[in-house]
């Protein structure tokens, strides 16, 4: 044991110190926020949790994306939290309706305690797969430069504020890191255990979420250009070995896939068609299968969607730090520098492969219909944040070849600290909303109005006597706010804003005690401009609450809104 770590000392202080930066960081106010897409996957998977606890395994099928690493994360929360939960003959619930955490609380447990389990066990996936991306890149590039790299990814703002959720882009982006990383270094050394970390990696990935997809790119690309690798072996030899390989990774992406989904034991036909079907029927057709009732191939319609790719691009750029930025521009310089031996054939080429999967995902989402949320590329960010790890360490390596300064043994320690921490510091003035980062040239953060703020909105009015009997009236407040509101919450729903149904929305408000609304939507959403104009500039809000110097939510006492106000959201309903 004692020779074990003394021959792999260097590896596990490293290990351990990826451990400190990562662990902390997300186990810190957990519970500062759900955001809107939480509540549908803590439902979802509550009811995973029930079927597989009565061997209803067909049920295990909720949303196309599939999401099953999510659900079995958040159904070891509930066996952890509430086990009794799969014995009350509840069944299942709906995940657009309140029920569910109502029946939690009439027996004695509160949501936010079980995504707070689940949180942690996500922070204990995540912790994981970043040692084990860190463990495979040392094989690739080093010690030294493969700590930076992957402290980079894993600190930066954009994917720190989105790993602290459980909305599945951080895990899926690891698990595809990690396929990558194992396939490649399989081209290389030819070890099977690294073919098999990879394409169990990639069967966790499709679990995740089937965009994963967009990896094949890239792995069908190294099985290419192996076929004209210049050695003594025939071409079919090649081609051979090719498929092969990628028969035995897929087979173990396989595996997993049906191993870890009860669903795949029983009814494996109905979970890929409507996994893969919706897929391509999304990106596609911009609408799932049961809207556009089957695939239409004479339909489909890869014509670039240069907006879309533009606006991917711009999320990238608005999400990451000048950290990263630098660190690409200087990957970039180097891997096309007649200077070979500042980055050598091997890294040159694993740059090149991380940042073709970073620009697939962009690709992917830019092209397909209906998907305009920063947190799809998440892929990109991880990608280039290691590649920017890659571009400083090279550097950092250049500086030292012609200053003196740079070749002390602990310069390339220093700089790995500073940029560190500099990754670290960028983010800080966000916490704990990390994922709302802006970089300063940019005019807009990525992400914004992801449910962050509605935790204080329900902080503030619990601080009120008697709040157990405060009715609130909060838009995009499932969850968002009402895991933390002891009252009752009425959800003040998108969908009756775009159908102009005012009538609904006025008598809910009037059975209301206070209203909630959100105006950091208003540029996303501008249809709630309609009932924002009513308010602004006639009622004083009781509160506002701020962040980041951005006016996010408005609190009205109902008592205090005039008739007049009813009046004229009543003469916008539709006719």
């Amino acid at each position: 044991m004692i020779e074990f770590f003394s021959h792999y000392r260097a590896k596990t202080i490293y290990v351990l110190l990826l451990l400190a930066l990562t662990l902390p960081s997300r186990l810190t106010r957990i519970d500062a926020a759900v955001n809107i897409d939480e509540p549908w996957w803590v439902i979802s998977s509550s009811n995973f949790y029930y079927a597989v606890a009565h061997r209803d395994f067909a049920d295990t099928y909720f949303e196309y994306h599939p999401g099953v690493t999510n659900m079995w994360v958040i159904s070891t929360a509930m066996l952890a939290y509430f086990p009794e939960y799969r014995g009350f003959g509840q069944g299942f619930f709906d995940q657009r309706k309140p029920f569910f955490e109502e029946f939690l609380r009439e027996n004695g447990r509160e949501t936010i305690e079980l995504v707070r389990y689940a949180r942690m066990i996500q922070a204990g996936v995540l912790a994981v797969f970043a040692v084990a991306a860190f463990l495979l890149l040392s094989l690739i590039v080093g010690e030294n430069l493969a700590f930076l790299s992957i402290a980079l990814a894993t600190v930066s703002p954009f994917f720190l504020g989105h790993s602290r959720l459980l909305n599945m882009e951080t895990m899926g982006a690891m698990f595809v890191l990690v396929s990558l990383l194992g396939f490649f270094l399989h081209r290389r050394q030819n070890r099977l255990i690294h073919l098999l970390i990879s394409g169990a990696a990639f069967g966790l990935a499709q679990l995740n979420k089937s965009t994963s997809v967009a990896l094949l790119g890239a792995i069908g690309l190294m099985l290419l250009l192996s076929l004209f690798e210049k050695n003594k072996k025939p071409f079919k030899t090649k081609l051979l070995s090719a498929i092969t390989t990628f028969g035995m990774w897929f087979g173990a992406a396989a595996l997993v896939y049906f191993i870890l989904w009860p669903g795949m034991w029983v009814d494996p036909a109905r979970m890929l068609r409507e996994v893969y079907g919706n897929a391509f029927s999304y990106a596609f057709q911009g609408a799932r299968l049961d809207v556009t009732e089957e695939l239409d191939p004479a339909s489909f319609s890869l014509v670039a969607r240069w907006d879309g790719i533009l606006l991917y691009l711009r999320y990238w750029l608005s999400g990451t730090t000048f950290i990263t930025w630098l660190g690409v521009i200087l990957a970039l310089v180097f891997l096309f520098t007649k200077e070979k031996e500042r980055l050598p054939a091997l890294i040159r080429s694993l740059v090149g492969y991380l940042s073709l999967l970073g620009v697939l995902f962009i690709l992917m989402f830019g092209v397909a219909q209906g998907r305009n949320h920063a947190h799809y590329i998440m892929n990109a960010f991880v990608c280039l944040d290691v590649v920017a790890g890659i571009g400083w360490g090279s550097a950092v390596a250049w500086a030292a070849s012609r200053w003196t300064g740079f070749s002390n043994p602990f310069a390339p320690v220093a700089a790995s600290v500073v940029l560190i921490l500099a990754q670290i510091g960028f983010g800080l003035p966000y916490a704990p909303y990390y994922f709302t980062y802006r970089n300063p040239l940019a005019k807009e953060a990525a992400t914004r109005g992801y449910g962050e703020g509605l935790a204080e909105a329900a902080e503030y009015l619990s601080q009120k006597p008697d709040a157990q009997e405060i009715t609130a009236y909060v838009y995009n407040g499932m969850g968002t706010f009402s895991w933390y509101f002891p009252g009752e919450t009425i959800v003040l729903k998108r969908a009756n804003i775009l159908n102009d149904d005012f009538v609904t929305i006025t008598d809910e408000l009037r059975e209301s005690d206070y209203l909630v609304l959100y105006p950091i939507t208003r540029a996303k959403h501008p249809e709630t401009g309609k009932m924002l104009s009513e308010f602004e500039g006639v009622v004083e809000p009781e509160k506002t609450i701020y962040i980041n110097g951005l006016e996010y939510i408005q609190i009205y006492r109902v008592a205090d809104i005039p008739e007049s106000v009813y009046q004229a959201l009543l003469a916008k309903r539709a006719p």
